[in-house]
């Protein structure tokens, strides 16, 4: 409905105007009255009428004084004069105004319909043709924003630069943070758009510019402002949204450079998702070394089994941090998740039993790492499942940490173990933890080490079911030559002599070496 203004300075005419005119039929509305040049000048700068209905001549200020003065003060709307009077000098000054009617008293129905009907024509027209430029201008911007941020040069002129005389630009990329159907991807990022678009200085490229991402330009925001805006943004959606921010630049030049960095970052969505809104400084505080990876793997296990449930979760998550600080495709980090837990499953089935560890580590769990699609769930589902694991079955414990370090000893004797090794599991200086180890057991760490993997090694022997170098490697010796020495040094004989006798003597019978 258009807004209709009348302004009179006789209640008559207001109240026969407003009675005599089929306004719904018309698309109009009177929302106001006022009863003189003064009062009706008010009105129109408060109400914004789109159609103003005025006497020529009223005390004080006069209807043509009143639209002059309105139209001086920024008023744009269409007027109409009602008048007594004939004479061709109030016309004329009328339109010289603008004034679109001129409408002689007693007024006569039709005749002010039909003004009426062909003033609300002429709003429509105008309308029309207003959004169309807007529309084209809109147009124009988008084409310019998108030659902007993919550096197409034949598409900038030095006279479309003129506008961006900013001193700083910020190039950000919104894409939904979930899988989702189209209609619902469509919606969010048109809610996204819409909120984008209610801020200054701020240029929104549509998801059209690229399948599933809504581009964005701000144009001399601050950074902490930008961030703000976001975190904001991304809370009032639930997180629903993943935001990638480039580089600040300083001229409409570079803006291709700071949507190159925030592209970059989208690629790393897999690792960084779960910060919903990334800048290259994220990245940094995020990311490890890729040299980390095999060392944090090889201590996973080790706090499983000491159930020590807080370095477990430590090493997680330098476990995460390493793996962003790589250049690994989402593909191979999955696959490294994967081996690291059918890696600890074979452990914990040697240790504690098929049955057991299927409760926690099965073919569902295994998939589920290879079906998530960030990095982060998949450690946040690592550490539930592996503490879980690690108190269910190595529940928290009364013996004392050197009770504990033999323990783990005696079950990972098999594997590579050195003092250094244990010290970082355990969290001990290397050469405190010898002499208290060497304090606890009577001997030092390597000798302890070697007889139980020879008493071991004795006892494979026996079953007369493997090769000498098949029992040099299950007990944790990777070169024979040096298993024999061993092997020679704590029971006199050698591993083939031992294994031919059938029976050997006891640890600590005559025959061993002494130390």
């Amino acid at each position: 409905m258009l807004k209709v203004l009348l302004v009179d300075d006789e209640p008559n005419v207001r109240h026969g105007v407003k009675m005599m005119i089929p306004w719904d039929d018309l698309g109009l509305e009177v929302i106001g009255e006022a009863e003189d040049g003064d009062d009706g000048l008010s009105k129109i700068m408060s109400l914004k009428p789109d159609i103003v209905i005025a006497d020529v001549k009223m005390p004080g200020m006069t209807g043509i004084k009143m639209i002059e003065a309105a139209t001086k003060s920024g008023y744009n709307g269409k007027c109409l004069i009602l008048s007594g009077y004939s004479d061709f000098t109030y016309a004329k000054e009328a339109m010289s105004l603008g004034v679109k009617g001129f409408i002689l008293k007693p007024v006569d129905e039709d005749e002010m319909i039909e003004a009426l009907k062909a003033l609300c024509e002429e709003i429509q027209t105008e309308k029309k043709n207003k959004a169309a430029m807007r529309k084209g201008s809109k147009y124009m911007n988008e084409q310019l924003v998108r030659a902007l941020l993919l550096g197409d040069d034949s598409a900038i002129s030095k006279s479309s630069l003129s506008a961006y005389c900013y001193d700083c630009y910020d190039a950000a990329i919104i894409s939904p943070a979930e899988d989702m159907e189209q209609d619902e991807k469509s919606i969010l990022l048109e809610s996204v758009k819409s909120r984008l678009e209610a801020c200054s200085d701020v240029d929104v490229i549509s998801p059209e510019f690229r399948s599933g991402i809504t581009a964005v330009l701000f144009k001399g925001w601050k950074r902490k402002r930008i961030l703000d805006f976001f975190s904001e943004l991304n809370r009032d959606l639930f997180g629903k949204i993943f935001v990638t921010i480039g580089n600040t630049v300083n001229c409409p030049e570079d803006i291709r450079l700071s949507y190159l960095d925030a592209d970059g970052l989208l690629k790393n969505r897999f690792m960084y998702l779960h910060c919903g809104v990334v800048t290259t400084e994220t990245m940094g505080d995020e990311a490890g070394g890729e040299g980390q990876i095999g060392d944090v793997v090889s201590q996973i296990y080790a706090y499983v089994e000491i159930n020590d449930t807080e370095k477990l979760n430590e090493t997680l998550e330098r476990f995460r941090q390493a793996l962003c600080g790589s250049n690994y495709t989402p593909e191979r980090i999955k696959v490294l998740c994967i081996t690291a837990v059918m890696d600890i499953k074979s452990r914990l089935v040697k240790n504690i039993g098929d049955k057991k560890t299927e409760q926690f580590i099965n073919n569902e769990f295994i998939a589920s790492i290879g079906e998530t699609s960030n990095l982060f769930d998949i450690i946040e589902t690592l550490k539930s499942t592996l503490c879980e694991l690690s108190c269910t079955h190595f529940g928290r414990t009364t013996k004392s940490t050197m009770e504990r370090v033999v323990q783990y000893i005696q079950s990972n004797y098999s594997r590579e173990l050195r003092l250094e090794q244990l010290a970082n599991i355990f969290g001990y200086n290397s050469a405190y933890l010898g002499k208290v180890f060497h304090q606890y057991t009577g001997e030092n760490f390597n000798n302890y080490l070697d007889r139980i993997r020879i008493t071991e090694a004795k006892r494979l022997l026996l079953l007369d079911e493997y090769k000498v170098y098949e029992v040099a490697e299950m007990v944790g010796y990777s070169n024979i030559n040096y298993f024999h020495n061993k092997f020679k040094k704590y029971v006199g004989i050698s591993p083939l002599s031992f294994k031919r006798q059938g029976k050997g003597p006891d640890g600590g019978a005559e025959g061993e070496a002494e130390e």
